[in-house]
């Protein structure tokens, strides 16, 4: 990753890929953690401490305590939700609103300060807002009438090289984004006010030499198998050969033969395929944007890894 003021390559010590969670409750058997190391070695799961599930307290603490850590280098982490609502085509988040944020970082802190009274960082009160309620497809506002299925540029760009997520305004449905990325919305406020320039949050923010230790990105694992032409649904849960091939194109060794991963979604799958990818990209290409679209991803935000040579008009 090419640093801002010096033009250095940073060096990463480890790659932590998180399969994230939206949904309420605090111990989360979907919330999955995988660690991997320069090379080529396997990802590794990383349990909690305690054996329990994580929460997403418990994953808020574990990044403050690794980015407030001098002890290690600089870490990349990559987590599973969406870092902003689209932008770009609108000219904002939410288009006819009296006063709506102007930035990411403002819309991070609205999101948190609406959800201030939901425990383990749920961000569901964005539903029943009486401002913003009504531009999310989701209960009680099935018909809210502000909504709209609109994309971020890197979703358009993440389709056109193979699959894409569900419009995150749109809490409903299996393939339903908005509730985790409203949770971690709330913790990237979080991050970005314990931390401060400890926490780089990409593309948003740059890395300061000497100062950063953490450097977060979005991330998406079915893409990272689509874009090898390999669908996953249930399989990456399911086959180890399934899994381990997809890691050999990412570079990376594959899982044991019995290896069984956990989460009913193939969530611990997906948290290796992740941390293997974040590990790919990082020496790759994944954060090179071209300024015409690093002006958009700046509002947006933008998918680890998805290439950005595509017509985004």
């Amino acid at each position: 990753m090419k640093n801002k003021k010096t033009g250095s390559l940073s060096k990463f010590f480890c790659f932590l890929g998180i399969d994230w969670s939206g949904a309420k409750g605090k111990n989360l058997p979907g919330l999955q953690l995988s660690i991997a190391k320069p090379g080529r070695t396997v990802p590794l799961s990383l349990q909690h401490p305690s054996g329990r599930h994580w929460s997403r307290t418990d994953v808020l603490a574990h990044l403050i305590n690794l980015g407030r850590s001098d002890d290690c280098g600089l870490a990349l982490v990559g987590i599973d939700f969406a870092f902003a609502h689209p932008f770009v085509d609108c000219g904002g988040y939410f288009p006819g609103a009296m006063v709506s944020p102007g930035s990411a970082v403002a819309l991070w802190k609205l999101v948190d300060t609406v959800n201030i009274d939901q425990p383990h960082l749920y961000g569901g009160a964005m539903f029943q807002h009486l401002e913003w309620g009504g531009y999310y497809l989701a209960p009680p506002h099935y018909k809210a009438p502000y909504y709209q299925s609109r994309r971020r540029v890197t979703e358009h760009a993440a389709r056109a090289a193979g699959r894409s997520p569900s419009p995150t305004f749109k809490a409903v449905g299996a393939d339903n984004v908005c509730t985790g990325s409203l949770a971690g919305m709330r913790l990237l406020h979080r991050l970005k006010t314990e931390l401060g320039k400890r926490v780089s949050i990409w593309p948003f923010d740059p890395v300061v030499q000497g100062e950063t230790k953490l450097v977060l990105v979005e991330i998406f694992p079915s893409f990272y198998f689509y874009r090898i032409n390999m669908v996953p649904a249930k399989r990456a849960a399911a086959e180890t050969n399934f899994l381990n091939c997809a890691l050999a194109a990412y570079d990376s060794d594959g899982v044991a033969p019995n290896f069984v991963p956990a989460g009913k979604d193939a969530d611990e799958a997906d948290a290796i395929i992740s941390a293997a990818a974040l590990r790919y990209f990082a020496a790759n290409g994944g954060f090179d944007l071209p300024q015409t679209i690093r002006s958009k991803a700046c509002c947006e935000g933008w998918i680890f890894g998805v290439p950005a040579s595509f017509d985004s008009q």
